[in-house]
């Protein structure tokens, strides 16, 4: 395998890594160790570090490698607020618009069907794996969806952020029933073209989701999930 490729292969495989959590924060990550595992050597290795550091998922330490990005309880804060901006106007735009897009109208209320199928069903892994499937769906296609160019390419960019912090959010289970109703409020709103309900679906689903994050943080027993917390 080339370099290049090796390189996109060790990047490729961190990030999924680090974003569904299997890669803690605040986790070690030795190139000796990285290498080890998928057979590279550390040239492709290291790019691979310093693309993930360059997407602020790695943190690189002189003469300590690198580790996984930790948690802040102010990044979470900083991230949640710039969300908060950037999605409510995002949700208010694809719901105002919506009737001028029959595909897009047909999609959302697609996927909320599939939000409500899944809220009479009794819980399963299977479930909770569908319900990230229909979210993933539902957030692309507001990306999608966003007439403006420069915002739709943030709410892309803020994503990886968004996703590793998934499980955290997730880790109770009661979290998941809590924002499968947040999701369908959403989308209810979008398809029925009510910018402001919309908007403000979209605030209340995360001023939750970033609730549940920091007393996961702040509080982290019984949660499941490892963390490394940084106060500042």
């Amino acid at each position: 395998m080339a370099a290049d490729s090796k390189s996109d292969f060790v990047y490729a495989q961190l990030k999924r890594d680090i974003l569904t959590g299997e890669l803690s924060p605040g986790e070690s990550l030795s190139v000796i160790g990285v290498s080890e595992r998928f057979a590279a050597s550390r040239t492709p290795v290291r790019q691979a570090l310093l693309r993930l550091e360059a997407e602020g998922l790695v943190s690189l330490i002189d003469r300590q490698g690198a580790r996984v990005a930790p948690i802040s309880i102010q990044g979470v804060r900083d991230l949640f607020e710039l969300r908060m901006m950037l999605e409510s106007a995002a949700m208010r735009m694809v719901a105002d618009g919506i009737d001028a897009s029959p595909p897009a109208k047909k999609a959302f209320a697609e996927i909320l069907d599939a939000f409500d199928l899944l809220a009479g069903q009794e819980p399963s892994d299977e479930r909770r794996t569908r319900f990230y499937e229909f979210a993933e769906a539902f957030d692309q296609a507001v990306i999608a969806r966003t007439r403006n160019a420069h915002l739709a390419r943030s709410l892309g960019e803020l994503r990886p952020h968004s996703a590793r912090l998934r499980t955290i959010a997730h880790s109770r289970p009661e979290r998941l029933e809590t924002s499968l109703a947040e999701h369908r409020a959403m989308c209810r709103a979008i398809r029925d073209r009510d910018g402001g309900a919309a908007a403000d679906a979209c605030a209340n689903h995360l001023t939750q989701t970033q609730r549940t994050i920091l007393d996961a943080v702040i509080d982290p027993v019984g949660s499941g999930v490892p963390i490394q917390l940084i106060t500042t």
